[in-house]
């Protein structure tokens, strides 16, 4: 009996040592996993806090935006929502008003170095929809900001910004979209009052996740992206993560889902106990034969 169990052993060491040497592939991601495990969460600026019933995220996830709104891009172009996205691949929503003078520039400035930063490939694997809010807002105004902050994409990023898009609309489109993302602001002077956040949509415009603040991790993005993209995007090493983590809407990050890691354990067990069934099959086998 404790030879048995000493093979088995030694058999679930090679197939964690194979199954890790496959991850090995990913190892930014892995090594990432491992820092996520005792990093705080950075995805969410102050978990669970609104400011009243008429200004913060009153997201629900599940929620059909409506990409058949026509808005109008930087350069004049009038069209839905739905002819700006890149065809059946997820979109990040960016909510601003372009002449704010300090948060929207902040959540821009997060959102660029997340996409300098993020292990996917803008323009195939998703596009940015930088939506205005403000209904007097001109494409002009528009294109100010976008050539201010599209100057500082660089590599793969710089060569996908075409999938960036800044548009303005009018009263009623701005109402209805701002509506289903559940983005809920109120003028304040010559301003706006109001939260900072991304939407993470599928391709279909669902909101599939989202998160609050100024600063964005790239992974937790990343894997944010691919669950929106219901196998759109992703390699098969980001897709088995995603049965290992869920997000944590308090925390704003994914994290280690148990249910996840037994199945995969389970799985491991269950091929072990069939090796070491085999080998005394065959051991038996031969003994017999001799």
């Amino acid at each position: 009996m404790l030879a048995v169990l000493w093979v088995l052993g030694e058999l679930l060491i090679m197939l964690n040592s194979f199954a890790f040497r496959w991850l090995g592939r990913s190892v930014v991601a892995l090594a990432t996993i491992a820092l996520m495990s005792v990093a705080p969460a950075r995805a969410i600026e102050k978990p669970g806090e609104v400011l009243n019933n008429d200004v913060g995220i009153f997201t629900e996830l599940g929620t059909k935006v409506d990409l058949s709104q026509e808005f109008t891009s930087a350069s004049g172009e009038r069209k839905p929502l739905k002819d700006f996205i890149v065809p059946g691949k997820p979109i990040i929503v960016a909510p601003v008003y372009y002449k704010c003078p300090r948060l929207c520039g902040l959540l821009l400035d997060g959102l660029y170095t997340l996409l300098n930063e993020l292990p996917a490939e803008l323009s195939k694997d998703f596009s940015v929809l930088v939506i205005g809010f403000d209904p007097t807002e001109t494409p002009e105004d528009a294109a100010k900001v976008m050539a201010k902050f599209n100057r500082r994409l660089v590599g793969e990023a710089a060569a996908g910004k075409e999938a960036v898009h800044y548009l303005v609309g009018g009263e009623a489109q701005v109402a209805t979209i701002m509506r289903d993302i559940g983005f809920k602001f109120i003028k304040d002077g010559q301003d706006f009052a109001h939260s900072a956040a991304l939407m993470i949509l599928t391709p279909s415009g669902e909101i599939s996740q989202y998160f609050t603040g100024i600063t964005f991790p790239s992974w937790d993005v990343r894997l944010s992206l691919v669950e929106a993209s219901k196998g759109g995007i992703g390699t098969a090493v980001d897709h088995l993560l995603l049965y290992c983590f869920r997000f944590d809407p308090l925390q704003g990050k994914y994290t280690w889902a148990v249910v996840g890691l037994l199945r995969i354990g389970g799985v491991l067990t269950l091929v072990g106990l069939g090796l070491v069934y085999l080998l005394y099959v065959r051991r038996g086998t031969r003994r017999c034969e001799g």
